[in-house]
């Protein structure tokens, strides 16, 4: 009786075996014995968006997360102040605001500017008196009709007419007056403080009416030209950052924008928390950066070129990860593969066959494969 149960049970086992294997397609990779390959009818193949191709070699990185700020360097920040003060009589500018090189920011007003411009309109009809004195003297001197000191005399005091008029001219200028056209006719009581820089207003300390100082700051303006990207980076990663890397940055609260940068500068000290400054240019200027705007962004550690296929190629498959690879006669099949840095949307393959390699790749619909590889193993 046991010998007959046990006749029975190999005839079931032989029955099974015969009936689960499966011709492999002599065209398919040998792979791992998990290789598993699926057939689909032509209208599983038609609602599957199945779409192959290769494996490729791109620039891969290992990428690391850091957080910073936009900040713009001391030169790019340019405070207005009222050279010799005065009174604020008109302004338009608003926080914001984009300014030209030599475009009017404010008017000031103060009797002394009425005083400055009479003093070298002045100094210089004295100038040119002294000038036509000078020469006469000079003339005077040579036939010995005029002494030595008398031509000293005139000479000192036309030098010192020059300097005092040279002086109220640079005075003149620092208000924005051209000395050089400057006439009895044209001397004003107000002055125009002009923008040195294209850029846009970060700050307007002054209102309309007001008695500023010298040292007063009206205004404070950014040239966006030179804006970067300074990022907190912790003393355990410094070893992985390097001048010249690659950086991907988005603003903390508009995450679907990206902007490219590269790293200009690695701070050499540490602060409090044991992090240093990263420094980073954009590679284009950032119309709608501001300074102190929060960034999330990532530093490319590493970059090496490697074997990559889409992230739509790879499928995970248990414990693991696993590609398809089309077959002449229609059929597909599942590779297992062990995949390293992902990113801009590719998985690196690690150590791929040759075979691999060169063999059509489904890159679009390797999921579609996966459920109906999955179906038809429940069935």
């Amino acid at each position: 009786m046991l010998r007959m149960r046990s006749i029975g049970v190999i005839a079931i086992l032989v029955a099974l075996y015969s009936c689960t294997t499966t011709e492999t397609p002599t065209d398919t990779i040998a792979g791992p014995a998990s290789a598993t390959t699926v057939t689909l009818s032509p209208e599983q193949l038609k609602n599957s968006g199945i779409v192959t191709g290769k494996a490729e070699r791109r620039s891969l990185g290992v990428l690391m997360p850091v957080q910073g700020v936009v900040d713009v360097p001391p030169q790019n920040l340019v405070s207005i102040s009222a050279p010799l003060g005065g009174y604020l009589r008109s302004t338009d500018l608003l926080p914001g605001m984009e300014v030209q090189k030599g475009q009017t920011l404010a008017i000031m007003e103060d009797p002394r500017f009425i005083q400055l411009q009479q003093d070298y309109l002045i100094a210089e009809g004295k100038v040119a008196m002294l000038t036509q004195d000078f020469d006469r003297q000079k003339a005077l001197n040579a036939s010995k009709t005029s002494s030595d000191k008398v031509l000293q005399e005139v000479t000192a005091e036309l030098n010192t007419q020059r300097v005092t008029m040279r002086s109220l001219a640079e005075q003149l200028r620092l208000i924005g007056v051209d000395p050089t056209s400057l006439k009895a006719e044209t001397i004003s009581r107000s002055v125009a403080l002009r923008s040195p820089i294209h850029g846009w207003v970060s700050k307007v300390n002054v209102n309309i009416g007001r008695y500023v100082q010298p040292t007063d700051i009206l205004f404070e303006l950014v040239d966006p030209k030179d804006i970067h990207l300074a990022l907190t980076v912790f003393e355990k990663d410094l070893p992985s950052v390097r001048v010249g890397q690659e950086v991907h940055a988005r603003p903390t609260a508009h995450p679907d924008d990206e902007y490219e940068a590269e790293v200009i500068l690695v701070g050499r000290s540490l602060d409090a928390d044991r992090s240093a400054i990263v420094h980073c240019h954009f590679t284009k200027t950032p119309k709608d950066l501001v300074p102190g705007m929060a960034m999330s962004a990532t530093l490319e550690s590493r970059t090496d070129t490697v074997w990559c296929v889409p992230e739509e190629a790879v499928v995970r498959s248990g414990e693991g990860q696993a590609v398809f690879t089309a077959n002449t006669d229609g059929s597909y099949t599942m590779i297992t593969v062990t995949t390293g840095a992902n990113e801009y949307g590719y998985f690196e393959l690690v150590d791929p066959s040759a075979e691999l390699r060169e063999r059509p790749l489904v890159v679009k619909g390797a999921y579609s494969l996966l459920a109906t590889l999955k179906n038809s193993g429940e069935e």
